[in-house]
């Protein structure tokens, strides 16, 4: 007679390997859930409860980021973190961030309405346009030149379109 079924965390948790990563996998999870709203405020984008995101590692809280931005924040709040999970009673004695580069929508996904809601872009003019036009002109050969270059495109079709 077959063994009756059950679920994979139960055959995991008898598997002596297995069972540690679950373990640790699960203390991250529970990580992630008593952050969020924490981390929300901090960073408004900061999401987490993607998969992925948060990972304990030996005590020590790896937390994957968008950008730099994001990381900064979070080191400036990371006594505020560490403070609300030992309130909650979870080992946690270090916080470290890394920023996933792959996750950013950044470059080349840019919206077309503005970051801000509610506020709307200023108007485009042709001094602005060739501000930033000059300004590439005078890099050398850069990612910030091809950046400027293709904001000075960007801001010259805003305008023709107004």
């Amino acid at each position: 007679m077959a063994s009756p079924a059950r679920p994979v965390a139960a055959a995991l948790r008898d598997a002596p390997g297995a069972a540690s990563l679950l373990a640790r996998w699960e203390a991250s999870q529970a990580i992630s859930r008593v952050l969020a709203p924490l981390a929300r405020s901090v960073a408004p984008g900061l999401d987490l409860l993607k998969p992925g995101c948060c990972e304990l590692r030996e005590g020590v809280l790896w937390i994957a980021v968008d950008s730099a931005a994001e990381s900064a924040k979070l080191r400036q709040a990371a006594p505020r973190l560490l403070a609300e999970l030992v309130s909650h009673g979870m080992q946690v004695y270090e916080m470290k961030t890394r920023v996933q580069a792959g996750n950013t929508t950044y470059p080349g996904q840019g919206t077309v309405g503005p970051s801000s809601p509610g506020l709307e872009y200023p108007p485009v003019t042709a001094h602005s346009v060739s501000a930033v036009q000059e300004a590439a002109d005078h890099l050398p050969a850069s990612a910030l030149q091809s950046a400027l270059k293709r904001l000075a495109a960007t801001l010259n079709r805003r305008r023709e379109r107004a």
